[in-house]
Parts: C-alpha cells; structure tokens; sequence
C-alpha cells in the first residue's frame, strides 16, 4: 500500500496559495487596524470612499464585488459612526455621492500610516521578487476581471 498523495490540481494550488497570502497579509494588516472596531468590509468601504471621493453605492458594489444591499448596509453603518456622509445630486436623486466625513478623513489617514510600514517591510522582504509578484497579481487582476464579465 503506497502513502503517497494524489497529485495535486494546479487550480488547488492555486487557491490553497492564494488563501494563504490573503490569511498572512491580511492578518498582520487587521492586527494593525483592531483598535479602529470597524469591520474588514467597513474598511474596505471607508478606504474605497477615500480613493474615489463622491463615488455611489452602486458603484462601490460593483467595484468590490458585492451585492447592492449588502453595501447600503455597510455605508449606513459608517454613516452612523460620523465617518461617511451621503451627499446629494441635482442630476440624478437616484445617484447619491458618497464622501468621508472629517472624522473618516482622519481614522482612514491614521491607518494608512499604521499600514505604510507593515508594506515596505514586505516590499523590503520580497526583494528582486518584487516585480515578479506585482507582475502575478496584476495578472490576476485582469484575469478576474475577464471572468467576471463573461
């Protein structure tokens, strides 16, 4: 009787390998942001805000990937906390601009900080990888996209 295991497919590599970089990187990120008792997908949604100021909801579903109301609840409940603030529009009442409030300037710019060292510690530590990885996760970038829209 042989011990060996099955050979492995390249699409479980893959996601086991992928799973475990999200893990490692996110969780070093989360310890660094715990004291902020936001949720990773409020994090998300505030860092979001702060990259596209005046982006929709719709918009913001869209581009992370997640349901119409799944979002709305997320931004009302960063509106609740004072770091969101819903705008308005004269064109289109429907099409609500989404912008951080002073408070969710500040918090999303302290984390930033926080977050600065951690990445150029792993910028340091991947070395001539560097360009390599980058090159990998746009790749998949693109390829995610491409199969979205399908």
């Amino acid at each position: 009787m042989s011990s060996q295991n099955p050979p492995i497919s390249a699409s479980e590599r893959f996601c086991a390998a992928y799973w475990q970089a999200l893990r490692d990187v996110e969780t070093l990120r989360l310890h660094q942001w715990e004291q902020s008792q936001l949720t990773l997908p409020q994090l998300r949604v505030l860092f979001q805000v702060r990259r596209c100021p005046g982006i929709t909801t719709g918009h913001l579903a869209r581009g992370m990937g997640i349901t119409m109301s799944t979002t709305s609840g997320l931004v009302a409940k960063l509106v609740h906390a004072g770091l969101v603030i819903r705008g308005s529009s004269e064109e289109d009442r429907r099409q609500i601009p989404l912008e951080l409030t002073e408070a969710g300037r500040r918090l999303a710019g302290e984390l930033a900080e926080v977050t600065r060292p951690f990445l150029d510690s792993l910028v340091d530590e991947l070395g001539p990888d560097l360009e390599q990885v980058v090159a990998a996760l746009e790749a998949l970038t693109i390829a995610a996209a491409r199969v979205r829209n399908r």
